[in-house]
């Protein structure tokens, strides 16, 4: 048998009965003022997206009446000692994570086509080469030298386009994180931090932003347990 630990609860006990992955039931394994979200299992769980929604569901319903810290789909330990040590020794960063995401979720942002009109910026700039032709050495430092040039143009304007989105976003907001996906074509995404108050604020600045910046491919999926803004969580697995 196998624990399967769906998050840490700031609580030792929870009342909800609540059914984790294979129907098993979901129950606290306390230590000290927290305690542990978890499945007895007889074995380990697939990622299939059946499985990953289960996992969710658990999460939230939890969230619902106590302050949570969701651990990743996947993550077991094989007993239950050995999982109030891991607990204990980061206990003080636990509470501090639970006390700053009490009360908060998470919402996915993803934004595709940032580089639209990137191509009429990098034609604008490239040069000719003469009729002569070029030494290898020389082709191939031209050639480096392009690529840069053109990954910084990209660069360039996908982060004006975050600055100008942040500018909509971050006042609805508690925290984000953004990054810049390389690809065929830019993608930025990030996550965004809201209190559960501040969800139907957060959900109306993306309208606003789909509606004034038609050419963006703007997605949004949430709310979520506020994976991305745990500062510190127990091993994925202890065996």
């Amino acid at each position: 048998m196998t624990l399967y630990v769906y998050g840490i609860v700031g609580s030792p006990s929870f009342d909800a009965a609540l059914s984790g992955h294979e129907e098993a039931g979901v129950f606290a394994v306390p230590c000290g003022d927290l305690a542990a979200a978890v499945s007895e299992l007889s074995r380990d769980v697939a990622p299939e997206p059946q499985n990953v929604w289960r996992h969710e569901q658990v999460l939230e319903a939890l969230m619902q009446q106590h302050a949570v810290l969701p651990l990743r789909f996947g993550t077991h330990v094989a007993r239950r000692d050995a999982l109030c040590d891991a607990l204990r020794r980061i206990r003080p960063a636990l509470t501090r994570d639970l006390e700053r995401l009490s009360g908060r979720v998470e919402f996915a942002l993803r934004v595709t086509n940032v580089g639209a009109n990137d191509n009429l910026v990098l034609a604008a700039g490239s040069k000719v080469d003469g009729a002569q032709p070029l030494r290898p050495g020389t082709g191939y430092l031209r050639a480096r030298a392009e690529l840069l040039r053109e990954r910084t143009v990209r660069e360039a304007a996908a982060r004006r386009i975050e600055a100008m989105l942040r500018q909509h976003l971050d006042p609805s907001a508690e925290d984000a994180v953004w990054e810049l996906a390389e690809g065929q074509a830019k993608t930025l995404t990030a996550s965004y931090l809201v209190e559960r108050a501040h969800i139907s604020r957060f959900v109306d600045a993306i309208d606003h932003v789909r509606d004034r910046h038609l050419e963006l491919d703007v997605t949004c999926t949430g709310p979520w347990a506020p994976y991305s803004f745990v500062t510190v969580r127990p091993g994925e697995t202890w065996r």
